[in-house]
């Protein structure tokens, strides 16, 4: 793995980091972020819930569209995604990303060759990514195409660490493994505690990437949009929250 002899120095760029931080609490205050982490909580507690294996092999149709309704880039496409691929399959290649023996990275890639054909890849990549690390984040990383898109080399990830931090490979599993050997690193930087609020370990790595790709967006939009576009983009926190696949997911309260 490219990062076996790095440090935390050596990959994260502390400075970007820090001056995003910066942006992200000027865009959104402290309880809005802290709501935040208790919905990616949340949604953490929904996925590990309907994703074991007793409730998974029973999943119906419906089960299935409701649980993918929190994946962003499926959202829209999961009633779609569900019939096409037919309850049964869908349910195999699912449990087999999850449940699945083998090396996660190569179950990873598995699931994401399964889709070809029903969803675009950046998709499928999306879908493989939130399904795994919502059931175990600390087990399993996220990698979506916000965070780094190894088509076009974009993304949250390389604003935060060093330009000679490869996240490349020569295959799906092995960029799945550079990139979670990455997220490792950045979260042990301990930036991330800093803006999480109640969301430890690699949740509180989701919302700091996800801000920095919503500050990402809005330097964008300041820049190349007039005032009027800027005014249809959502603000900071919404902004986040859709792209982590929790807008008005309930929170229980505590016992």
């Amino acid at each position: 793995m490219l990062y076996d002899s790095l440090t935390v120095r050596d990959v994260v760029d502390s400075e970007s980091a820090v001056e995003f931080l910066k942006e992200a609490t000027k865009l959104a205050t402290s309880h809005e972020l802290e709501g935040i982490a208790q919905r990616l909580e949340a949604k953490r507690d929904l996925f590990g819930t309907e994703l074991s294996e007793v409730r998974l092999g029973s999943m119906s149709e419906e089960g299935f569209v409701e649980l993918l309704r929190h994946v962003f880039s499926i959202r829209r496409k999961s009633r779609r995604l569900v019939r096409i691929v037919g309850v049964d399959a869908l349910r195999g290649a699912v449990s087999d990303l999850v449940h699945g023996s083998g090396d996660p990275s190569d179950r990873f890639e598995a699931f994401v060759s399964s889709m070809d054909g029903v969803i675009d890849q950046r998709r499928a990549i999306n879908l493989a990514g939130e399904l795994l690390h919502f059931s175990d984040p600390e087990q399993h990383w996220l990698w979506t195409n916000w965070m780094w898109d190894h088509q076009t080399g974009s993304g949250a990830l390389p604003m935060v660490i060093q330009d000679d931090a490869p996240l490349s490979g020569g295959s799906l599993a092995e960029r799945y493994r550079n990139v979670g050997a990455a997220l490792r690193l950045v979260e042990a930087s301990g930036h991330s505690r800093n803006i999480s609020g109640n969301a430890d370990g690699m949740l509180g790595n989701d919302l700091f990437l996800a801000c920095v790709h919503g500050v990402y967006m809005y330097t964008v939009f300041r820049l190349k949009l007039s005032n009027e576009f800027n005014r249809i983009l959502p603000e900071l926190p919404e902004l986040v929250e859709r792209v982590l696949g929790v807008r008005n997911l309930e929170v229980r309260p505590n016992d």
